[in-house]
């Protein structure tokens, strides 16, 4: 019995890994402008996430859909990474239509303790998000 659960995890994993390898060419037309860009606090460190993998990495360490949604080739959506010591907190999708945070998600889709903290972060550095559409 559980053989076959480690066998068809296997077979998921592969797939997914596929499926990244297959939106990675798009996702890199639609968000490489936007790489980059990052800024901190002196403690809290938020940076774009800049492939596929990273949003697969980023799901499965905080326990959220940010690679099952499909997050990374939603042309209106950036996604960030918040962290502090190298450590993921919290994702953060932002609209690029409105320039306003979508969502903001610590693990299994909780705010972290660090959550109005990111948040005041993203809204002030806002501007290079803005600044790379305009390029």
């Amino acid at each position: 019995q559980s053989e076959l659960r480690k066998q068809r995890e296997k077979e998921e994993r592969e797939q997914k890994r596929r499926k990244a390898m297959e939106d990675e060419e798009r996702f890199q037309e639609l968000k490489s402008k936007f790489f980059g860009i990052s800024f901190t606090d002196g403690t809290i460190h938020v940076h774009v996430l800049e492939s596929v993998q990273e949003h697969l990495e980023e799901g499965l360490a905080l326990h959220h859909c940010v690679f099952e949604g499909g997050y990374y080739l939603k042309p209106q959506s950036l996604i960030l990474s918040a962290t502090i010591d190298g450590k993921r907190i919290e994702t953060v999708e932002v609209s690029l239509e409105t320039m306003r945070v979508v969502q903001c998600r610590g693990l299994c889709n909780q705010n972290s303790q660090y959550h109005e903290r990111i948040l005041k972060l993203v809204r002030r550095n806002m501007k290079q998000i803005r600044q790379r559409m305009a390029a």
